[in-house]
C-alpha cells in the first residue's frame, strides 16, 4: 500500500507538471452556472437514455473516479449535492481524458458539457471541457469506512463535513435554525442588539471565565459568560423588548457535549412575566421547527420528541421530587435537603441554603 507521505509527494509533482505545461493548478475564477441540486430539480424526471440538449458549468470536488480508455465516469459534489461526470473520448478528447484520468479524488475541478440521463437512469453531464480549479494534496479519508473516529471529527470539522453527510445536513439545519428565531423574534416586535464580549465583571451566570488583559489601560478583562447584565441595562434604558444570539465563553471543561464557546438566545420583555416568556419559547420552538423541518414532528435519538407544543409547564423543585420520588420544598431545613442530596450524589457545600 501506498504511504501517505508517498502520495503527497506524487500530487506534488503533479502540480508541478502542470506548471510546466502551463496549467495554472490553482486558477482564481471559474464561471459555474448551475449546482448540482438545481440540475438535479430541474432534470431529475427525464426518462433514462435521453439527452437534453442544455448545457451547464458545474464546479466541485472529485469524490469519485472509474473507468478508463474511451470512457470514464466521475462523481462531483459541490455544496449542494453530488453528480455525474460522464467522459467520453469522442467528446472530451484524448488529451481531456487524460488530463481526467490523471485527477486524484479530492481535487477540485469544474466540467462544462450537455446534461444528459444514462440508460441506467443517473443524471450527468456529459463533459466537453474540465477545469482543475484546485489540486488536493492531501489524500482523503478511506470512502468505504468514512470518518469514524469522533476526536478526528471535531478537531478537523471540514473533514467531517466533506466525508459525512449528515454533518453537512446538521451545519445547515443549524444556520437555517438560528435565521428562523432570529426572524421569529423580530417579527413580534423584538430589537436585536449586540451587547459587550469583553467584561469588566463577569456577570448573568456562575461560571469560570476565560481571563485576558487590555494592554491600552493595563486592564484584565473577562470574555462574557452570559449576557444578561447588560440586556437588562437596555431595558432600564427604555428599549422594551430585546434579544440577542450571543456567544458565551465558559472556562469549565471540554467534551463532545460540551463545548466552553457556545451560541445562545438571550431575551427580556418589559411588562410580562415568566409565563410570558413561556408562551414566547413555546410558540418560538413550534415555528422554527416548522420552519427548518417542515413538521413538529421530530424523532431524537429514536425517541419521539414532538415540537409543536402545548408543552408540560412545571416547576424545578416539582420536577426533582417526581425524580427522586420524595417531596422538596423550599421550606424544609437545609440540613434536611443536604442529607437527600448526598444520598443522590448531588455535591454539596455547607455554606449552602436550602434553595441552593
Amino acid at each position: 500500500m501506498t504511504s501517505f507521505d508517498e502520495l503527497e509527494r506524487q500530487r506534488l509533482e503533479k502540480i508541478e507538471r502542470a506548471r510546466a505545461h502551463g496549467v495554472d493548478p490553482y486558477p482564481v475564477t471559474f464561471d459555474r452556472t448551475a449546482t448540482a441540486r438545481e440540475l438535479h430539480d430541474r432534470f431529475d424526471g427525464v426518462e433514462p437514455d435521453t439527452n437534453t440538449g442544455a448545457r451547464a458549468a458545474v464546479a466541485g470536488r472529485l469524490m469519485l473516479k472509474r473507468g478508463h480508455g474511451k470512457l470514464a465516469f466521475g462523481v462531483l459534489r459541490d455544496g449542494t449535492a453530488d453528480i455525474q461526470l460522464m467522459l467520453q473520448v469522442d467528446v472530451l478528447g484524448e488529451e481531456g481524458m487524460s488530463a481526467f484520468a490523471d485527477l486524484d479524488l479530492g481535487d477540485w475541478i469544474g466540467a462544462e458539457g450537455e446534461i444528459t440521463k444514462t440508460k441506467r437512469g443517473e443524471l450527468s453531464v456529459r463533459a466537453s471541457s474540465l477545469t482543475l480549479l484546485a489540486k488536493d494534496i492531501r489524500p482523503l479519508p478511506e470512502k468505504w469506512h468514512g470518518l469514524k473516529d469522533v476526536e478526528l471529527r471535531f478537531r478537523q470539522r471540514y473533514l467531517d463535513l466533506l466525508m459525512n453527510e449528515d454533518a453537512r445536513r446538521v451545519a445547515v439545519l443549524r444556520s437555517r435554525a438560528v435565521q428562523a428565531i432570529r426572524e421569529f423574534m423580530i417579527a413580534r416586535g423584538f430589537l436585536e442588539v449586540e451587547t459587550p464580549m469583553l467584561q469588566v465583571q463577569p456577570g448573568g451566570a456562575l461560571a469560570k471565565p476565560f481571563v485576558t488583559h487590555m494592554h491600552a489601560l493595563d486592564l484584565d478583562l473577562y470574555l462574557r459568560i452570559a449576557p444578561e447584565l447588560y440586556l437588562k441595562r437596555l431595558i432600564v434604558g427604555g428599549l422594551e423588548k430585546v434579544f440577542e444570539i450571543n456567544r458565551n465563553f465558559r472556562n469549565e471543561g471540554l467534551s463532545p457535549k460540551y463545548n466552553p464557546e457556545f451560541t445562545m438566545l438571550e431575551a427580556y420583555e418589559a411588562y410580562g412575566d415568566y409565563f410570558t416568556m413561556m408562551d414566547l419559547l413555546e410558540s418560538l420552538i413550534s415555528a422554527a421547527a416548522r420552519e427548518v423541518l417542515g413538521t413538529t414532528d421530530h424523532t431524537y435519538q429514536g425517541r419521539a420528541m414532538p415540537l409543536g407544543g402545548p408543552f408540560r409547564r412545571a416547576r424545578l423543585i416539582d420536577l426533582a421530587s417526581e425524580a427522586i420520588g420524595e417531596t422538596l420544598d423550599l421550606d424544609m431545613a437545609a440540613d434536611k435537603a443536604r442529607a437527600i442530596a448526598e444520598a443522590h450524589d448531588v455535591p454539596t457545600d455547607a455554606a449552602w441554603g436550602t434553595g441552593k
